[in-house]
């Protein structure tokens, strides 16, 4: 996250970290410290994984005019950031571990998403980490009409000049698009169940954003 009040901005980051290089490269211009969440204070009130609705009613209680302020978040392919977020939750989850280590295997991927949200408590519970909660959310969910500017991390180039112009800045940051490769693969997540659901559940994003959901062959 960052906020400029000197240049009248907000970025949100996406819940699960794509995009940092648009971060970094905007990070300069940030003139507020953002915290650990639990490190917030009065004197810093803004943390990592701040959703615009909470950002929203801290400008308030400061007294600032947050729709005045250039209002910019990022977001990612839904299909791919649900594939990268079962996969940071295998790598972190101390009850996934387990079963790993005692043979069974990780939850099967379509039965996980079956039991995600693309709101509320997303992929954990009200105690889980904000990345595993949000990361679940939809575009709509999280941006909650509070935002003015949506930057695809698959097209970071085209989505943020015209943020920059309206800014006035010219920062220098690297882009890293999506292979094929990768995209392969977590198309192959995929099912036709699956990505039903997932058009059910993401299709404001889909269309909002120009998203394409895997196609299957059929056989003649």
């Amino acid at each position: 996250m960052i906020v400029s009040h000197e240049r009248r901005f907000i970025v949100f980051a996406d819940p699960l970290g794509a995009g940092d290089s648009v971060l970094r490269a905007l990070s300069p211009w940030g003139d507020v410290e953002i915290v650990k969440q639990r490190d917030r204070n009065s004197a810093n009130p803004f943390f990592y994984g701040m959703t615009p609705q909470e950002a929203e009613w801290q400008f308030d209680c400061m007294g600032l005019a947050f729709r005045s302020y250039l209002r910019v978040s990022m977001t990612e392919h839904p299909f791919s950031r649900l594939t990268r977020l079962y996969d940071r939750i295998a790598q972190t989850d101390a009850i996934w571990q387990m079963r790993q280590m005692a043979g069974i295997g990780l939850p099967n991927f379509q039965s996980w998403l079956r039991n995600t949200k693309p709101d509320g408590i997303g992929a954990g519970t009200r105690n889980s980490p904000r990345w595993r909660r949000h990361g679940a959310w939809s575009a709509k969910a999280w941006e909650a009409g509070k935002i003015g500017h949506t930057v695809r991390t698959e097209a970071i180039e085209e989505d943020l000049s015209p943020v920059l112009v309206e800014l006035g800045i010219a920062p220098s940051f690297n882009t890293a698009h999506t292979s094929m490769s990768g995209q392969d693969a977590w198309m192959d997540r995929y099912n036709t169940g699956a990505t039903s659901m997932m058009i059910d559940r993401y299709g404001w994003d889909m269309a909002q954003f120009g998203y394409v959901a895997p196609r299957f062959r059929h056989a003649a």
